[in-house]
């Protein structure tokens, strides 16, 4: 079959990526993209395997309109009167129905936050957001305070929650449909704020009601007579006093530059500038600018996406190559991709709804690898709605590879995964996880059964801030199996590895550097909650708790498990042999040795009295000062070789050039 190379060009050749796509479905070859702004999606499946789309520089795949702020209007009276005084002089209208939309097009207010319950109600409605973005930027949509959170002042009701009291981990409310939202006291101030709202009841409040680490958001109702909020969907784990959120969805508030609103009925558009030259893009699709759905050993090189309201590529299928790509200012994650052998490729992806690359495949029964891969991309700037659990890197499945990225400037974690046998190496990871205390950079948990997952050679640096204190490297709730050398973590606000009472991990030959609560911590909670009832009893304490039924889900008695991990099939189910090393709730089996420690008060950190009698914890290094240690603090290399000590190939850590990886 003859192949040939199809260009689109909005001068010449095909008109649409479309009709190049239909032609190379019958010859193959490559769909070469020119310059230029193309407002549609493409969708490839199985007739497009082996073929390449390539896209020139300034090739720009959109979901949205554009609309420049010599365009835009001036406000009636009537809405500039219900602004500031300054406000009503700088804000401007966009009439989305003047570009043909309608009510179904732009939608309702949706709920945001990984942890709303609207899913649980008849009524509540799950969606994806319009957004709008001004010269590059996300937009807020109009928002007390502009800046930063209020704190709940009390809890009347705190509704029919899902679980209470705090870490009761399964005997909850998850079934319960339509639950109480409950009630919420607010400020005094705030309250004296809210009297000055016409329509109060388009309001929400998003926020961490109970958690740092759980943030959801709900439409509510306003009662400035008892100076009370109450939320239509209940927060998931309570409220508590003190407890941060904001308030938005309310025209009064469109009073700073960056925030907009958006009259749901009538389709006016309201923004506030925050130049005088500014091009307003309006979010429209719901798809995923790139679709990859069961098609092969295809190439997408080049393209810029941008403004959807969903993710920027979705892909299923095996073999495919997506590089050299920039995605930025859409709803959802960056790219998606579920398969074999898929490779990302010195791709940037910044100002996501959510995460940044997620990959997934391999099967765990028989622990056939994925071979999927992150290569060398720079993932920034992310999780700007939802803002807990959005990893920049995602790996899921067994044996995806997540090598020589740079992850940063994220309200929560930088890599997640779960599954088997991955391989997490040579990442550069600073400035993350900003805004919750009870997380990590690197994170997984929960899975006795984790087994075979590799991290080594990363640099972990600022981790935290603005008062919060997370965790570099967290295995999490009885992860187990888990190996981390030759790393190198830095100014960690928490702890630089927390083990969550699990088995089986080695944490050998890395370097902490900085003040941290406690550079290694390994506690014994599974076991602490079964001998002593402590806080995670409900998660290993019974047959039918969680651990246990993951635990029998998995078969460890059968090949390949029984040969690659011989001490799962060494486990015991047998309740009255709780002290045995092999009762899996004891944290036996695990490695911590020859690790370099420097901070002011040479610390070591903490480990369970359990940890010390179920495994042989082997010596560690502290030091005061790097001078102390004999390490440049400038390099981060020893100056003289250390007997015993494995080289760390610092260089090689982060984005490489061309050709290096």
């Amino acid at each position: 079959m003859e192949t040939g190379i199809y260009t689109v060009s909005p001068k010449n050749g095909f008109a649409s990526i479309a009709e190049a796509k239909a032609a190379a479905r019958q010859n193959g070859g490559t769909v070469l993209v020119k310059a230029g702004v193309y407002r549609e999606n493409l969708v490839l499946d199985s007739r497009d395997s082996g073929c390449t789309y390539l896209a020139e520089p300034g090739a720009v795949l959109t979901g949205g309109i554009s609309v420049n702020l010599a365009d835009t209007a001036f406000p009636s009276d009537e809405i500039r009167a219900r602004l500031t005084p300054e406000a009503a002089e700088k804000v401007r209208v966009i009439d989305l129905t003047a570009f043909g939309l309608s009510e179904s097009d732009w939608g309702n207010v949706y709920p945001i936050g990984s942890y709303h319950s609207a899913s649980r109600y008849d009524n509540g409605e799950c969606g994806i957001n319009l957004e709008v973005f001004e010269n590059d930027r996300r937009m807020t949509l109009a928002r007390y305070p502009n800046e930063g959170y209020l704190k709940i002042d009390g809890v009347l009701d705190m509704g029919e929650v899902n679980e209470f009291p705090p870490q009761n981990y399964w005997k909850c409310n998850y079934d319960l449909r339509n639950p109480r939202g409950g009630t919420y006291i607010i400020d005094k101030d705030t309250n004296e704020r809210l009297k000055n709202w016409k329509t109060p009841e388009t309001a929400w409040a998003f926020g961490y009601f109970y958690w740092d680490w759980a943030d959801s958001s709900t439409p509510i109702r306003v009662n400035t007579a008892n100076r009370a909020i109450m939320p239509k969907y209940v927060s998931c784990y309570g409220c508590r006093a003190g407890a941060l959120y904001y308030l938005y969805n309310v025209l009064e508030e469109l009073d700073v530059p960056g925030e907009y609103y958006l009259d749901r009925k009538t389709g006016l558009l309201y923004v506030y500038p925050t130049s005088d030259d500014g091009v307003f893009e309006v979010s429209i699709s719901r798809q995923p600018l790139i679709t990859v759905n069961g098609a092969d050993d295809v190439t997408i090189d080049g393209f810029t996406l941008t403004c959807t309201r969903a993710g920027g590529i979705t892909v299923s299928g095996n073999g495919n190559t997506l590089k050299n790509l920039l995605i930025k200012n859409v709803a959802e994650n960056g790219i998606t991709v579920n398969g074999t052998g898929n490779t990302v490729e010195n791709c940037e992806i910044t100002r996501t709804g959510r995460g940044g690359i997620l990959l997934t495949g391999g099967d765990r029964k028989s622990l056939t690898p994925s071979s999927n891969l992150a290569l060398n991309n720079h993932i920034h700037h992310f999780s700007e709605v939802y803002q807990t659990y959005q990893p920049g890197i995602g790996l899921y499945g067994v044996g995806n590879r997540a090598a020589h990225n740079e992850i940063s400037h994220t309200p929560h974690m930088a890599v997640g995964y779960s599954g088997n046998e991955h391989l997490i190496e040579y990442n550069s990871i600073h400035d993350a996880v900003t805004h919750s205390s009870d997380a990590g950079a690197v994170y997984s948990g929960y899975d006795w059964c984790g087994h075979g997952t590799v991290i080594r050679y990363n640099l972990l640096k600022n981790i935290g801030g603005n008062g919060f204190t997370p965790d570099g490297i967290y295995w999490d709730d009885g992860l187990s199996g888990q190996t981390a050398y030759g790393n190198i973590l830095i100014d960690v606000r928490k702890y630089a590895f927390l083990v969550g009472g699990g088995r089986d991990c080695v944490i050998r030959d890395n370097i902490i550097i900085g003040e941290s609560r406690d550079p290694i911590l390994y506690d014994d909670r599974n076991r602490d909650g079964f001998v002593n009832g402590g806080w995670a009893h409900q998660s290993c304490d019974s047959p039918d708790s969680p651990h246990w039924v993951k635990l029998r889900s998995i078969p460890v008695n059968e090949e390949p498990w029984i040969t690659k991990y011989p001490q799962l099939s060494r486990l015991i189910h047998d309740f009255t042999r709780f002290n045995d090393p092999d009762f899996p709730v004891n944290p036996a089996g695990s490695v911590v040795e020859n690790n370099i420690i420097i901070n002011k008060d040479a610390r070591f950190g903490h480990m369970a009295q359990s940890v010390y009698d179920y495994n042989e914890i082997g010596e560690n290094f502290t030091y005061h000062s790097c001078e102390e240690a004999d390490l440049d603090p400038d390099t981060l290399t020893f100056r003289h070789p250390r007997e015993g000590f494995p080289e760390i190939d610092v260089k090689s850590i982060g984005r490489q050039k061309a050709g290096q990886v």
